[in-house]
């Protein structure tokens, strides 16, 4: 019973794991050979080894038949196969490579670093603004495309599908920091744009649910179900174009003036900032704070808060944008609000705030 489980066992694994179970054959058959060999000259293990090696440059018809000649054959036979397994292997991944377009199967092993899932016509914008930005991250493009979308040596690119764990793992999901999905605006190659977001997001956020993940959606009707799904930050390209146009009708200039702050390579941009809020900040209404930073070039407009009953109380005339994980957003506060601890500030500054 047990000689006929282990049999089971064994053939399965051959179907499985052909090349595998091939080459682990060849080796209990090699060092049979280095066995026989030992057993019947009387040698160590590295002169039968040394025995068997020049029998690869040929020279069979010499060879004698007895067991040392026939495990010299049996060894011959060995190299021979291990080496067209090698070059069969090479073969095969040179071809696929080929196939596919140069690119190789390849996992990144960051950590912190941004993985931009999918690719459109905003991606080289989006990437080399990233480059320009303050915040020197590795960048690393999870796309199912034949050729390098964006060609440099300071982004990497990995193909797969951004919705298959197994690729969200090969591009580094788990230790990411920041995960930017665009939506597949041209391509034909799926139907629903906004769906396959939700289907990306789900499975980035199984895999990591650290990673803050900026959205690209087609259709704001969607965004429910992408706030369902814990996406972090979501723009919805169509309100975000015809908003843009309507303010720049209405106000001539709006357009120029967000095209400004929102370019890394010149001029000021937005930024969070990431350093503590400095002691003799805390207690100061937002419009002091704002009073001191303009003394240093930095323009005050937005605080980012925990949503508690301080804020529900005294801040109930102002528009709260919940930002996720217990967090509101206050821009530009009609009401005296004084900051506090856990407070984070955003502002517009030539360059990085690091001394407020």
């Amino acid at each position: 019973m047990v000689n006929f489980s282990l049999y089971k066992w064994i053939l399965r694994k051959a179907k499985r794991q052909p090349i595998k179970f091939i080459a682990c054959f060849l080796v209990i058959i090699y060092f049979i050979c280095i066995i026989i060999i030992m057993r019947y000259e009387n040698v160590s293990i590295l002169e039968a080894l040394l025995r068997i090696l020049p029998s690869i440059l040929g020279d069979i018809g010499s060879v004698e038949t007895n067991p040392t000649g026939i495990a010299s054959i049996l060894a011959l036979a060995v190299y021979i196969c291990f080496l067209g397994m090698v070059f069969g292997k090479i073969s095969d991944v040179l071809i696929n490579i080929s196939l596919k377009g140069g690119l190789v199967m390849k996992k990144v092993n960051y950590k912190n670093h941004i993985v931009i899932c999918g690719w459109n016509y905003q991606g080289q914008k989006i990437i080399e603004d990233l480059l320009c930005s303050y915040m020197k991250k590795p960048i690393v493009i999870l796309a199912d495309m034949e050729k390098v979308p964006y060609d440099s040596d300071k982004v990497d690119f990995v193909r797969g599908y951004p919705w298959k764990k197994e690729d969200l793992i090969r591009a580094g999901i788990p230790k990411a920091d920041t995960a930017i999905i665009l939506t597949d605006i041209t391509s034909k190659k799926t139907t629903n744009p906004d769906a396959d977001a939700l289907m990306i997001t789900l499975s980035i956020e199984s895999l990591n649910r650290g990673v803050h993940t900026c959205v690209q959606l087609l259709s704001s009707e969607n965004k429910i179900h992408l706030e369902n799904a814990n996406a972090d930050e979501i723009i919805c390209l169509d309100q975000i174009g015809g908003s843009l146009t309507v303010f720049s009708a209405l106000n001539h200039g709006v357009s120029r003036v967000v095209s400004e702050l929102m370019n890394f390579d010149r001029g000021s941009e937005f930024y969070r900032c990431k350093q503590k809020i400095p002691n003799n900040y805390i207690g100061k209404s937002f419009r002091e704070i704002g009073k001191q930073l303009l003394d240093k070039k930095m323009i005050l407009i937005a605080i980012e808060t925990t949503k508690d009953g301080y804020i529900l109380k005294e801040c109930s005339n102002d528009w709260i944008h919940s930002s996720g994980e217990g967090r509101v957003m206050l821009i530009n506060p009609q009401v005296e609000y004084k900051l506090r601890e856990n407070d984070n500030l955003f502002i517009i500054s030539e360059s990085e705030p690091t001394d407020l």
